[in-house]
């Protein structure tokens, strides 16, 4: 991730700010085009935490907006991103912005990039002649316009400043619109956003409606487990929503999501290791050779379909969280990471070696969280000489190769 610090002072320097919600090909044309046509060293892109001039939809946040630009410009070697309007809980002016960079990098000479629209309604902002102070404007057009060439001279005089009209291959595209069409009809054909875009928003459930309308309630599925499971086992389903309700916070996952995998992830517990294999076998469930070495683990089978045909969940996601939290699997989704690690750290779990050290590396960085989980737990089968599942083994070998790009 490119992030500015002290050793990007002394340079030509274009500031691109925005919502970026989502960030868009848009954006990523009109930087590169101000980076070659206006020879500069670096873009910054600058997303907006709390903007003046617009109400944000909170269901993305800003970290999550922030993340989004990071992972798409990470291929882009002259371009950055800045925080300063992200660590502000103040509105963000663009002439307090500007003037904080030049504080922080007084030998840089910055260029605030703008587009037609924001142009025409500049001497409206408040303070352009600070603006003016701390930048030059870059102005993307969408093509030539005598009547922007007369806008830009009034206002270089009105606030002494330098203005320079940038003719690049405009892209018209509003992240309004993007945002309703993802909502509607899913990502797929969306060619005006990046790929690492593309991923991000996928991850992480963005922008999608959450529907958790069809399913039972969490407080009937609660008294229902209540009855069905030990009072011990029943504590730590609840001690797992909880904690993968607190990922999800963490890592930007829609929480009822969590929950509801978190809940049901141990449904199937109250069976003995004879009665999984009689109801898979009844059920028409595939059992493995490894399944039938060690039946405990068609719990999580078990619960899956518990959850589809008891509880009425008829989301997938959910379904692989609790098909996939004991075993894990390589290329986990990172809802099924949330409640396989949740199902090992939540707070009633005390035996686990180095359980505080995961705990604390959970909510830094859940991939290696992981890794540590499925080491241990390789570690500790093989100690008590029990068999270890081969999919086990597979996704930490996954995930040790997945962390070794670490910086």
């Amino acid at each position: 991730m490119n992030h500015t610090n002290k050793l990007n002072d002394g340079k030509k320097v274009g500031i691109l700010g925005g919502t970026f919600n989502p960030i868009h090909s848009g954006h990523i044309n009109i930087a590169r085009s101000a980076l070659n046509e206006c020879k500069l060293d670096e873009i910054w892109f600058v997303p907006n935490g709390c903007p003046p001039h617009k109400s944000i939809d909170d269901k993305v946040s800003a970290i999550s907006r922030f993340k989004m630009v990071s992972k798409t410009i990470a291929n882009e070697d002259k371009f950055y991103i800045n925080d300063i309007e992200l660590s502000s809980i103040e509105y963000n002016y663009t002439h307090v912005t500007l003037k904080k960079l030049h504080e922080q990098f007084p030998n840089n000479k910055f260029y605030f990039i703008m587009g037609e629209d924001s142009l025409k309604s500049f001497d409206t902002w408040k303070k352009p002649e600070l603006i003016c102070q701390y930048a030059s404007i870059i102005v993307a057009v969408r093509s030539n316009n005598n009547d922007l060439s007369k806008v830009i001279a009034d206002y270089a005089r009105k606030f002494n400043g330098e203005f320079i009209l940038l003719n690049c291959n405009y892209i018209d595209v509003s992240s309004t619109e993007l945002r309703n069409n993802i909502k509607s009809k899913g990502l797929s054909n969306l060619s005006s956003i990046e790929e690492n875009t593309t991923k991000y928003i996928n991850e992480h459930m963005l922008y999608e409606e959450n529907d958790n309308s069809s399913f039972d309630s969490v407080e009937d599925i609660k008294d229902e487990l209540s009855k069905i499971l030990k009072p011990k086992r029943y504590n730590h389903t609840l001690g797992v929503m909880d904690t993968a309700i607190n990922l999800g916070m963490r890592y930007d996952i829609p929480l009822y999501l969590c929950q509801y995998s978190g809940l049901l992830h141990d449904c199937a517990k109250s069976y003995s290791k004879e009665e999984l294999i009689n109801f898979c076998e009844e059920k028409n469930i595939e059992i493995t050779d490894s399944e039938y070495k060690a039946p405990h683990l068609l719990h999580c089978k078990v619960g899956a379909y518990m959850a589809k045909n008891d509880f009425s969940i008829n989301d997938d996601r959910i379904i692989n969280a609790i098909l996939y939290h004991t075993t894990g699997r390589p290329n986990m989704s990172l809802l099924e990471q949330i409640v396989f690690v949740a199902d090992y750290i939540e707070p009633n779990r005390s035996k686990a070696n180095r359980l505080n050290e995961i705990r604390a590396m959970a909510y830094y960085n859940i991939d290696i969280a992981t890794a540590m989980i499925l080491q241990d737990t390789i570690s500790y089968l093989k100690d008590i000489d029990a068999f270890i599942d081969d999919k086990t083994i597979k996704t930490y070998e996954y995930y040790c190769d997945l962390i070794k790009g670490i910086d």
